[in-house]
């Protein structure tokens, strides 16, 4: 049985080492694995490793953006699918907002891009009875799915996890989506979350919606504690407004004991943050690591002692960054967005309101930093068993291939 793997820019884009983990699991059930990238993730030169015996094509397009010109409207009024690009104008009413209407120009275009891709042409001839589609994620390279016969395949399935998932992410607008979820195809959100979000907006859909978590691989290891007094912190993100880094920042005035925190990440906001942390004198408490390759997060985490890992966003799939902390046994503060309540509760640490400011942080990281020490094991204990038991992608891997060759 062969797999195609279409995914945005793996091995090309940041972090993502997940995949490789789970790639790795399912090569040994498959006769065999095409990884077809949308693009190369702005790494044009130092794609990651790959497991033995996958084949990894060429990213379709260098970049996942294009240049549209008015004319190229002409290309989707004169193309053999215009039925089914107008079926989308007129039901989801896209002539009703700018914002819409331009969305689906963009996307329309760039689905005609992809049926005229060689890449994507060879691929649609070898469906057949013996392969299976699989597809990161619910935005991109999926979009062709309403206009290829895809059940001349044995099953595909569509993984969805945040900004490709939740429509409200995309100004409540995400183009064939419905198309795309009127197929008989699996639909697979990674958290109750998206299956409900799914279900309220399309209760008439003829996919199958069904939750299909993503893990992570552990090290082995466990992070320590600390010894002294001082609380060691350490949170992962990107540094961009939808992680709320500077409530982190701006806690720890609240906090009156020994703290240090870092965290690793980079991003557009890092000088608007770092001059944050220098007028509140907290150079020496709030430290940037910067971005680590995502096979050296771990490393970092169990080489040093941390005791608590925080989560400030204000919107989020199944964070990959919260698995990953609690793999090597760190208690989690995080903000109960998106998925994040499916993996955080009072045994692994606290859920805080997505609303959260500077202050309350500051009290539910006083809470903890306050419990005995005997408490603080117990929450790290709990905090890996619930890795092991919940996250531990080599368990779920197995799951996803009798999913997808049964």
């Amino acid at each position: 049985m062969k797999l195609f793997f279409f995914t945005s820019s793996y091995p090309y884009g940041l972090g993502e080492q997940w995949k490789a983990n789970e790639l790795g699991i399912l090569i040994d059930h498959f006769e065999s694995i095409t990884v077809i990238p949308f693009s190369f993730g702005n790494n044009f030169t130092n794609p990651k490793p790959l497991p033995l015996r996958v084949k990894l094509e060429k990213p379709l397009f260098e970049g996942a953006g294009f240049m549209v010109k008015p004319y190229d409207i002409t290309r989707i009024i004169f193309s053999k699918h215009v039925w089914i690009f107008f079926r989308e104008f007129f039901s989801r009413r896209v002539y009703l907002k700018k914002e819409k209407l331009i969305k689906w120009v963009v996307a329309s275009l760039s689905v005609l891009r992809l049926l005229k891709h060689p890449t994507i042409l060879k691929f649609i001839q070898e469906i057949d009875s013996s392969t299976c589609l699989y597809f990161y994620w619910g935005k991109g390279a999926c979009e062709i799915l309403p206009f290829i016969n895809y059940k001349k395949g044995k099953k595909t399935i569509v993984r969805m996890h945040r900004y490709d998932l939740f429509e409200y992410e995309n100004q409540n607008y995400i183009p064939y989506r419905s198309a795309i979820l009127n197929t008989s195809i699996i639909i697979a959100p990674s958290s109750e979350a998206g299956k409900r979000h799914l279900n309220e907006l399309y209760p008439n859909a003829k996919c199958d919606i069904r939750v299909v978590r993503c893990g992570t691989k552990g090290s082995g290891n466990l992070s320590r504690l600390s010894s002294d007094q001082t609380l060691r912190v350490v949170s992962c993100s990107l540094l961009v407004t939808v992680k709320q880094v500077h409530i982190m920042i701006e806690c720890m005035s609240f906090i009156n004991f020994p703290i240090l925190w870092y965290h690793i990440g980079e991003g557009p906001m890092e000088k608007e943050l770092r001059q944050l942390v220098k007028s509140l004198n907290l150079t020496d408490k709030f430290i940037f690591v910067g971005m680590l390759d995502s096979r050296d997060v771990l490393n970092f985490y169990t080489s040093n002692c941390f005791d608590l890992f925080v989560n400030t966003s204000s919107s989020e799939g199944v964070p990959f960054s919260i698995m990953e902390a609690l793999s090597v046994g760190i208690p989690i503060i995080a903000t109960n967005v998106g998925g994040t309540g499916e993996l955080v509760d009072h045994e692994v640490g606290q859920l805080i309101p997505a609303d959260v400011n500077p202050e309350t942080l500051a009290q539910a990281i006083s809470t903890f930093y306050h419990k005995p020490s005997i408490e603080k094991n117990k929450i790290r204990k709990a905090a890996y068993d619930r890795y092991e038991t919940h996250w531990n992608s080599d368990k779920l891997t197995i799951d996803l291939v009798k999913l997808l060759k049964n």
